[in-house]
């Protein structure tokens, strides 16, 4: 049951809860105008600074279950606290690094302790809401995924230019965790139900069963692992296709995810009319399309077919963003940590592996990302249609007052 909050206090606990979303995307975006200037300085090869990315992904989606099981367990509260000093140790030993290993190692933990900001925030908000007012207020907490994608790239070759050193722009990330870890420790309420489930790894299972929420969560993981592809090989796709510099780089992958603002814009606006699955089917549909354009620049290979297809992915996946996730833990309101984190651990898991194997994939940099992008948005369109023939589909409308 959810928790009788007045709408102002939402409206404030929502500006919070978006702050703590901002971090995993901030630390996977800050990174990608610093490949050039890791490798140089650092003497990375290019799949270790490729790992710098994947590992970072791979420690959010093993973390996940962890932070689903102590938020649920211990409270929301003491799980953030913990789980941001873990990433608070794990980006200064990123930023401080002196080699590969000491990078790699400092990016994995930083991902494992960031993966308590991808299940807290989207857990305290299912405690305080349910219905479309759960569906809005992921949408407007997943305009982090917009907007940092926007902002990241941009930060961080602006602060690798005026700092002249990637560990400047690095450091950004063990600030902004320390802070937002005292307000976390000091102003953080805890808002876990009496009711709440205390669940181990078998929790994970009984959501599982359930035949349209499994679907759903498939074919986000799907088409969501596109975004962590088009970081990881974007940079080096448009600098081959296009002879493109950091700077144009920066503000072309960072422009385009405005895209995903506009998604999630979109599905906050239209909460109280469309049902959570249909909306994921259409925003599928458009990040097709997208994935379409982009494979199109195999061939032709301008700055502006880049932008319009990633524009249009990006809406899509800000569409299916909040609606996934509206939809897999409506399902399960007891068990809301575990129901996030599951759809976490799936997006990363998918995330870190299509962004860790497509750079093994022969061909060029535009012709591996065109394929891949093409294959897994196509297999999550797949996924999604099969959720709308499940018996459960389209019941949230009967959740409006959970």
């Amino acid at each position: 049951m959810a928790l009788p909050v007045p709408q102002r206090s939402i409206g404030s606990w929502l500006i919070w809860l978006f702050a703590i979303a901002c971090l995993p995307p901030l630390g996977l975006n800050v990174m990608v105008p610093l490949d050039a200037a890791l490798r140089e300085g650092l003497q990375l090869s290019p799949f270790q600074a490729q790992a710098a990315l994947a590992l970072y992904v791979l420690g959010l989606a093993a973390g996940q279950p962890l932070a689903g099981i102590g938020a649920d367990r211990w409270g929301r509260r003491g799980t953030l606290a913990w789980g941001l000093a873990l990433a608070l140790c794990g980006s200064m030993v990123a930023a401080m690094s002196t080699g590969a290993a000491a990078l790699l190692l400092g990016r994995l933990v930083t991902g494992l302790g960031l993966s308590v900001a991808l299940v807290v925030p989207r857990t305290t908000l299912r405690d305080l809401c349910g219905g479309r007012s759960l569906q809005r207020g992921m949408a407007i907490i997943s305009l982090a995924f917009a907007l940092m994608p926007a902002i990241g790239p941009i930060l961080g070759w602006w602060l690798l230019t005026w700092g002249g050193s990637w560990r400047v722009a690095l450091g950004v990330v063990p600030a902004l965790v320390a802070l937002v870890g005292l307000v976390a420790i000091t102003r953080h309420k805890e808002t876990r139900p009496a009711e709440t489930a205390a669940p181990g790894w078998e929790v994970l299972g009984v959501i599982w069963r359930l035949r349209t929420q499994r679907c759903v969560a498939l074919g986000f993981a799907a088409i969501s692992s596109v975004f962590f592809l088009l970081i990881a090989q974007g940079p080096s796709a448009l600098r081959d296709s296009t002879g493109m510099d950091g700077q144009g780089i920066a503000w072309v992958l960072g422009g385009t995810y405005l895209g995903f603002l506009a998604g999630s814009a979109w599905v906050a606006g239209r909460a109280r009319r469309t049902s959570g699955l249909a909306q994921c089917v259409r925003g599928g549909a458009l990040a097709g399309l997208g994935a379409l354009v982009i494979a199109s620049c195999v061939w032709w290979p301008t700055p502006s077919t880049w932008v319009v297809g990633m524009l249009l992915y990006a809406t899509g996946h800000g569409m299916v963003f909040p609606a996934a996730l509206g939809v897999v833990m409506q399902a399960v309101p007891s068990q809301a940590g575990m129901a996030s984190a599951l759809v976490g651990m799936l997006q990363m898991g998918a995330g870190a592996v299509v962004a860790g194997c497509a750079a093994l994939l022969p061909g060029t940099s535009t012709e591996r990302t065109a394929a891949v992008a093409v294959l897994m948005v196509g297999a999550g369109i797949v996924t999604l249609l099969a959720a709308g023939a499940g018996p459960a589909a389209g019941n949230d409308e009967d959740l409006q007052g959970a």
